[in-house]
């Protein structure tokens, strides 16, 4: 039974995505990042039209990478090092490094629905900086989050950006454990 409607977002793992010289895909082990609050990945697709004959001869649309925002609560200080290019300093402070390099990453989570869960994994993203805010306690102290702008822009032999999982799946019991990089099936004739 196919979900009616989804909400929700859990087990966000993200891992490095890293590509040789001969293109082969390596997924670097998932991190679990627990806190995950949103993610907002929109579609980037742009109209494209062709004149001929003074009329529009030819329009279609290019897309297939995303952008957008993912909340957690608090982002770790391990997430920060492997992801961000954050260093510990000599004193035991962490430091955010300017123009540090960081890997492209994968992206993978759950989200809830009617009739089952569903696991989704974004290919070749890249992660920009933590946004915050520090604000006084009022009447009641509500809880601050931490939102990082992302970038997908997909695998580069498949053209594969995002894949989504329903249980029964022979990746869905793995995506969280040993994900693979993006590959067709077989098509019969």
């Amino acid at each position: 039974m196919a979900n009616k409607v989804e909400f929700g977002i859990s087990q966000l793992h993200v891992g490095t995505y890293t590509v040789d010289d001969q293109g082969n895909v390596t997924l670097g082990a998932p991190y679990h990042q627990k806190g995950a609050v949103s993610f907002s990945p929109e579609e980037q697709s742009e109209l494209t039209n062709f004149y001929a004959d003074n009329i529009v001869y030819w329009s279609g649309y290019s897309g297939g990478s995303f952008e957008g925002d993912l909340e957690v609560a608090k982002f770790d200080d391990a997430f920060k090092t492997a992801f961000l290019g954050y260093r510990a300093l000599a004193d035991g402070g962490l430091a955010n490094v300017k123009n540090a390099t960081k890997p492209s990453v994968y992206i993978a989570f759950q989200v809830e629905g009617d009739a089952e869960s569903r696991r989704v994994i974004m290919y070749n993203a890249s992660l920009g900086a933590i946004t915050r805010e520090f604000a006084t306690i009022e009447e009641e102290k509500e809880p601050a989050t931490e939102t990082l702008a992302v970038t997908v822009t997909g695998d580069n032999a498949t053209g594969v950006s995002m894949a989504s999982y329903k249980p029964g799946d022979a990746g869905y019991d793995t995506l969280f454990t040993a994900p693979t990089a993006p590959a067709f099936a077989a098509e019969s004739e």
